[in-house]
């Protein structure tokens, strides 16, 4: 009985070993260096699948807020993005004076569409969507404060080059049927290594 059992777990474990071992040849996208990020996007992301890949990298951002007014306040921050999840998700690490965070964004090939959300330090965990505009790139982000309820913040990034480019923001109290002039405005450039 004991030799029949001993025969039978042996078999169990080599079917399981076999088994293991179909699974691990599947091809599989990895970083063979897990602290380095993947730098590109999966291949399967095409058309608007691509509207982050000019985003990837470092940079080094001076944001302006409530840009014209008594309480204008200008400071630096740092932005990290990165390719996660086999390159189908970026990742956008913040690290600023005021907030610090991270935004995955992930393309969605059924729908066709950037999803995402923003998870801050604060404790902030936002909805977001993104799109192409043209030569643009837009990122609505859904918000609630007790000063404006809910609320839409669109980031529209634009003058978009190779190692620099820009971001406004702008306001919707009404669902996006109008926007007004928002919070804050980044004048942000790849870091360069020293």
């Amino acid at each position: 009985m004991i030799k029949t059992l001993t025969i039978s777990a042996f078999l169990l474990l080599n079917v399981a070993i076999s088994v293991a071992q179909e699974i691990r040849n599947d091809p599989i996208l990895y970083q063979p260096y897990p602290d380095s990020p993947i730098l590109t996007r999966n291949s399967a992301l095409t058309g608007e699948g691509e509207a982050f890949d000019f985003l990837i990298g470092d940079w080094d951002v001076v944001i302006t807020m409530k840009e014209g007014t008594a309480d204008q306040n200008i400071y630096r921050a740092k932005w990290h993005n990165h390719w996660i999840i086999d390159g189908h998700a970026v990742m956008q690490e913040w690290r600023g004076p005021y907030a610090t965070g991270a935004e995955i964004r992930f393309y969605d090939l059924k729908t066709q569409s950037w999803k995402g959300q923003n998870i801050y330090a604060n404790g902030a965990w936002r909805k977001t969507t993104a799109k192409r505009i043209g030569e643009n790139l837009q990122v609505v982000i859904e918000g609630h404060t007790e000063a404006r309820g809910d609320f839409l913040n669109r980031e529209t990034y634009f003058n978009i080059k190779k190692n620099s480019f820009e971001m406004k923001s702008d306001i919707s109290i009404d669902n996006g049927k109008t926007w007004q002039k928002g919070d804050y405005h980044m004048v942000v450039n790849r870091t360069i290594a020293n």
